[in-house]
This record gives C-alpha cells, sequence and structure tokens, in this order.
C-alpha cells in the first residue's frame, strides 16, 4: 500500500522516506494546524520506537478520536505505539502477527531470537481442539518482546492480542510465562499457547535449551530425531542426512551410538521431546547441542515453502 499524500506534498508538509506524513503523538503535522490520520499517516512502531505507515483501521480510528479532541480541545492523551497487529481469516484458517518478524529484525539490524511452539488452542482431551502454531521474537539480551506470528483454525485471535497487550507494556517473555490467564478446559489449557511460547523463550535466555531455525542447513551435523520409528515413517526428517533415530523413552540406554563430540541438532514431532532431550544429553557430556525450533512439523513446512517457486507461492517471479 502507498500514501496518497500528493495533497500534503503540495501544502509544504514534511513526509517521511515512504511518502507518508511524519506527524507527532497528537497526530499534528509539521503546521500545527493540519492534523493527518489514516493509511496516510506515519506512526510511532513500537519495536523500534521509529515512526512508519501502519494502514491498518484499528490506529486510524484511535488517531482520528485524540486527533478531534485535541483540535478542539488543545489536549489530548498521546497516541501509544502501533504494533501493527492485524489478522486474516483463509478459508478454515487464521493467520495473526503483532510486532516484528525474525526477517524484519534482521533486516533492521536488530538483534532478535525467536522460538516456535505447536500447542491446542484447547484442552486436548476436549472435543475440537485444533492446533495453533505461535512464534515468538524477542530480544537475546533481556528478553523484550519485539513480535509474534500464529496460524490455526481457532484461538489464534487471542493469543496475539495477549502478546500485543504484553508488547505495549514493555513486557518481557518471562511476564509471558507468568500470566494470569483465564482456563477452562472449552476455553484454553492450564498452559496456554502463550505460556508455552513464553517457556520456551525462558529457556533460550537461560541456557537450557538452544534452538536453532526450523529452516537451518544441518549438512555436516549429527541429527538425532527422538520420535517413535512409526512417527518417522509417516513424515521423514528433510533435508538432513541420515538422521539417527532413538526414541526418547530409551535415549539413555542408546548414548553410546552417538558421537559426543560431534554438533548435534535434535527433532522431535514439536521439539517438546526434543527439549527433554537436549538436556539428557548436556546431563551426558554433550557440549554442542540445539532443538530445531518447532520440531519436525515446523522443519518440513520450512523446506517445501523453500522449494516452491515463486509462482507457486502465488508471488511475482520479478
Amino acid at each position: 500500500m502507498r500514501p496518497n499524500s500528493q495533497l500534503a506534498r503540495d501544502a509544504g508538509l514534511e513526509l517521511g522516506s515512504s511518502g507518508a506524513i511524519r506527524t507527532n503523538r497528537h497526530a499534528q503535522t509539521c503546521d500545527a494546524d493540519i492534523y493527518a490520520v489514516g493509511d496516510v499517516a506515519e506512526y510511532a512502531f513500537g519495536p523500534t520506537g521509529q515512526t512508519m505507515p501502519i494502514p491498518l483501521a484499528g490506529p486510524a480510528n484511535r488517531a482520528g478520536r485524540l486527533a478531534g479532541e485535541h483540535a478542539t480541545t488543545g489536549r489530548a492523551t498521546p497516541m501509544a505505539d502501533c504494533m501493527g497487529t492485524a489478522i486474516v481469516r483463509v478459508f478454515t484458517q487464521t493467520a495473526a502477527l503483532t510486532g516484528l518478524s525474525i526477517a524484519q529484525a534482521g533486516r533492521l539490524g536488530i538483534p532478535a531470537r525467536s522460538v516456535t511452539i505447536l500447542a491446542n488452542d484447547h484442552a486436548g482431551y476436549y472435543p475440537g481442539a485444533s492446533v495453533i502454531t505461535l512464534k515468538l521474537v524477542f530480544h537475546p539480551d533481556d528478553g523484550r518482546i519485539l513480535g509474534a506470528q500464529a496460524v490455526g483454525e481457532s484461538g489464534v485471535d487471542k493469543r496475539i492480542d495477549v502478546i500485543a497487550t504484553v508488547m505495549a507494556m514493555k513486557g518481557t517473555v518471562r511476564h509471558l510465562a507468568g500470566l494470569d490467564l483465564a482456563y477452562a478446559p472449552p476455553f484454553g489449557s492450564a498452559k496456554d499457547p502463550v505460556h508455552m511460547a513464553g517457556f520456551a523463550a525462558c529457556n533460550q535466555l537461560d541456557g537450557i535449551t538452544d534452538f536453532i531455525d526450523a529452516g537451518a542447513d544441518v549438512s555436516g551435523l549429527q541429527v538425532l530425531d527422538v520420535r517413535m520409528p512409526e512417527e518417522v515413517r509417516k513424515l521423514p526428517f528433510p533435508d538432513a542426512e541420515s538422521p539417527i533415530n532413538i526414541p526418547l523413552d530409551i535415549l539413555r540406554s542408546r548414548l553410546s551410538e552417538l558421537d559426543h563430540s560431534a554438533p548435534t541438532v535434535i527433532t522431535c514431532y514439536s521439539s517438546l521431546r526434543a527439549h527433554v532431550a537436549s538436556c539428557i544429553l548436556k546431563q551426558s557430556g554433550f557440549e554442542q547441542v540445539q532443538v530445531i525450533e518447532g520440531g519436525t512439523v515446523v522443519r518440513d513446512r520450512a523446506i517445501r515453502a523453500r522449494r516452491q517457486t515463486p509462482e507457486q507461492a502465488g508471488l511475482d517471479p520479478v
């Protein structure tokens, strides 16, 4: 989307590099008597602190309210940071995001790590549960939340909204892990997907579990798959040279089959068992151990997406 700001340009108002109109926290332009809101204006983007266009209905409506108040009374609560929180439904699937992705953080030179978890939208023993894939992006030094993305059939909206709220309060992954959220089997789990993402991120910060990107090149690494053999047959771990399959339940008795000195990456279905296996290996003297982020499920998605042509992915090949 491009801001239609020609009128502002002709009037001599200051524009940002994107062509959107620069405004302050009260929606005023460089001319204090002229206000700008909506898709044509810039807003403060929370994860970076920089101003940028955020063409969404939520910021537009909030900015319109405070601009009207300030224009008529001379006072108004300053516009809060925007996180770019957005959501869309595609057939039965819902996708949502807030803040930065790991790729955006890299392009902006912002240090960032991420964790990806797969968890049911509500208790698995209650009918109708479906899986949410949730990726949480955070600063590697202090755990400040930089963004999140999620996809699933249901319950995606409230998880992204919760994370966006914590971001607005300058919260960290430790705040996520400690949130007191409503729980009953039809609505969630005692350990909500938001909690699970917070737990995984805390493990990363505390040096308990070191995650590696799901689509990373694992050539030359020792790949350990701790799923049951029938799981491996249904969904083999892609793009790896001879993964070693040792189910988690018998891992301790078969550690001699692994090279203790080799850098090792561990996978399972969703990375939960891989986390446990990582702890076992570290306790047994393995020094270079990483867990595939999101497990084999997310790895398979990442590899398949990478192999798609632009046309298959619905993108302009140019």
